[in-house]
């Protein structure tokens, strides 16, 4: 296992004495020295095995020097080094007096791994020793440091260099070869280094600020072109500062490389388009103007003599006064200004602006705030503004053409809504007389065929009847003439009285029907009856008019809150998600069968979504396509409307208001 800790390497017997001479006898002296060096000591035998540590290594790894006596080195060291620490132990054993370095990781008592450069030499042959001496110092900040730096370089794009006095080429970072796109063994090292690499035409310059740094110990900063690995030059800026030895000589140029190739070539480009822009700016139609935080214009466009017949001088350094904007126009004016200025904000707005011949322009200027070279935002304003007086002037005839249309519409609907009673009359009287004559009541008509054509008349003139119906109830709605007369209603009568009327016609469509009504007895609702009945009507008519042979209809009907549910849900056809919202629309309809598009006016919903609202209800509607539609009408129990006493009880108690 090796000699034990507490007796060290054997030294010889000696002992120091005040001149500087070692007096024999003390082994003490020697002993000191190896226990308080800062660098750890190590004894290795030929197979690896510690057969000695020095104290040091509790301060390095936080372990006792006996806990790793008899240990094999390479269970401490970091598995990745393993391999690499035993080839150099193999290589120092085959050579006495070989000496190896290596850098290797070793396990910290915490847990972690501590960085340590190794020196081993063979002293297997020295009776003293007898063994591999392995002198390790503990690298891991100075690696922590190389390697931020080296991080550093590559996440901020610059190297570092040195060039020696004397050294015919600077020593060049791994960031600068980054940079370039080379090898670290590609950058020249040679005296014509600078003809490889630096840009012809900035070569001098660049050689004369490195003689310059030497001789007069002063800072020099260059931007140069080199040439990288794909041939192409960049921009490099180059900081050079001289370092100087114990006599105060230069002994070497030190310095940074940092890429600016992008910066400098937007900059040129910037430079380069400078004239350009000028000139866009100038031979544009649009206004281009530069204003200080007190409306003074700093700069305007040419382009303001052919829209004001006003020349820039005739605003150039002056402010833009209330003379000039139409008194209407100028308060929201300045207040857009204002706000680009306080704020940075950018504002746009429409004005009228005083003609040179005294006549006013529509105009229509966008403004934001101003960027100093930095990119930051200053209190200047930057304006572009266009003549929009032909826009205005369509804008204003199209304005007139939609209170033209809104006026025509509200006429018709008018005109409908009063038209009631005319065009019912006589419906009325067709289907009645055609109706005593399929009857007979008077007497034989004679011939059969007689009785189908009253019978035909009849059925024609209801569902006329029942579209104008719908068409005027409508109109009635949007001209704000329909009257609603509520009253208060049995909920469960009311809904299977609706149910009854349709089921019928649910039947011969072999559509089953059923209903299911969850409100205590005798719920009561204040409702318009006709309109209340009409709802369910359209709703049901919906359903049959769309679920095939086969299909189900339900109603459900529940209290909640202060409020009724009425839900008609069946399993039709369906509706197209993207086609839900034009439902309840007047005149919308949404079919896929062609031949069922073409029964109705598709004002059944939005007749159902008007009649709800008009009590302060609402309406929705769900739907998958090919599993069925559902629709919800809600209701207060109470509308928002005024309930009309009974004429043989007139008392407060009679009337409600919705509130």
């Amino acid at each position: 296992m090796g000699r034990p800790a507490s007796m060290g390497p054997r030294v010889a017997e000696s002992a120091p004495c005040v001149g500087g001479t070692v007096a024999s006898g003390s082994e003490s002296f020697y002993r000191a020295l190896v226990e308080n060096a800062g660098d750890i000591l190590t004894i290795l035998d030929r197979g690896g095995v510690i057969t000695y540590q020095s104290p040091a290594i509790r301060k390095a790894l936080d372990v006792r020097e006996d806990e790793l006596i008899g240990r094999h080195i390479a269970d401490l060291v970091h598995p990745d080094d393993r391999e690499r620490l035993l080839r150099k132990i193999e290589e120092c054993v085959r050579m006495p007096g070989a000496e190896v370095l290596e850098v290797i990781r070793l396990a910290h008592a915490n847990g972690t791994w501590r960085r340590v450069e190794t020196r081993g030499c063979n002293l297997l042959a020295d009776p003293n020793v007898a063994g591999i001496l392995c002198v390790s110092r503990d690298v891991t900040e100075t690696y922590r440091l190389e390697h931020q730096l080296r991080e550093a370089e590559q996440l901020a794009r610059f190297g570092h260099w040195r060039w020696v006095k004397g050294a015919p080429a600077p020593q060049w970072s791994r960031g600068v070869a980054r940079i370039l796109g080379l090898d670290e063994d590609k950058l020249p090292a040679d005296g014509d280094w600078y003809e490889h690499l630096v840009h012809p035409e900035d070569r001098d310059e660049l050689l004369s600020k490195f003689l310059d740094a030497f001789e007069t110990h002063e800072p020099a900063t260059s931007v140069t072109r080199f040439r990288g690995g794909d041939g192409c030059y960049r921009y490099i800026k180059t900081y050079a500062y001289a370092e100087t030895d114990a006599f105060n000589e230069i002994g070497a140029l030190v310095g940074l490389a940092e890429d600016v190739h992008e910066e400098v070539e937007a900059e040129l480009a910037v430079k380069a388009s400078e004239a350009k822009y000028r000139l866009l700016t100038e031979q544009a139609s649009d206004v281009v103007a530069h204003y200080d935080a007190n409306a003074h214009v700093m700069f305007i466009s040419p382009a303001v003599k052919a829209i004001l017949g006003r020349g820039p001088e005739e605003f150039i350094g002056k402010q833009i006064s209330e003379d000039l904007i139409h008194p209407e126009d100028f308060p929201r004016a300045v207040n857009a200004f204002t706000q680009c200025v306080l704020k940075g904000e950018q504002v746009q707005f429409d004005y009228r602006f005083l003609h040179k011949d005294g006549h006013y322009v529509w105009l229509e200027s966008t403004m934001r705030s101003a960027l100093d070279a930095d990119g930051m935002r200053t209190a200047e304003v930057v304006g572009v503004t266009r003549d929009i007086s032909e826009r205005k002037r369509h804008e204003m005839e199209l304005l007139e053409a939609r209170e033209r249309a809104e006026a025509a519409n509200s006429t018709k609907s008018r005109f409908l809504a009063n038209m009631s009673h005319e065009l019912r009359t006589p419906l009325n009287a067709i289907i009645g007389f055609s109706d005593i004559l399929r009857m007979e009541m008077f007497g034989a008509l004679g011939h059969e065929r007689y009785s189908e054509y009253a019978q035909l008349i009849n059925e024609s003139g209801a569902l006329l009847l029942d579209l104008i119906s719908d068409i005027l109830d409508m109109s009635k709605i949007e001209a704000g003439k329909y009257d609603l007369h509520p009253e208060v209603l049995d909920i469960a009568a009311l809904i299977e009285s609706c149910v009854r009327l349709v089921r019928g016609k649910a039947e011969d469509n072999g559509v089953h029907m059923d209903h299911s009504i969850d409100c205590h007895d005798g719920a009561e609702i204040v409702a318009d009856e006709r309109a209340l009945k009409q709802i369910m009507l359209n709703l049901l008519s919906n359903a049959v008019k769309f679920t095939p042979a086969g299909g189900k209809i339900s109603v459900d009907v529940a209290e909640e809150d202060n409020e009724v549910r009425l839900v008609v849900r069946d399993t039709g056809r369906g509706i197209p998600k993207d086609q839900i919202d034009r439902l309840g629309q007047p005149f919308e309809q949404i079919a896929t069968d062609a031949k069922l598009s073409k029964q109705g006016t598709g004002l059944g919903l939005a007749l159902v979504r008007s009649l709800a609202e008009l009590h302060g209800g609402r309406m929705a509607i769900e739907s998958e396509l090919g599993k069925g539609t559902s629709v919800t009408v809600t209701l207060p129990k109470i509308p928002y409307c005024e309930v009309p006493a009974p004429e043989e009880e007139a008392s407060p108690a009679a009337s409600v208001v919705a509130g």
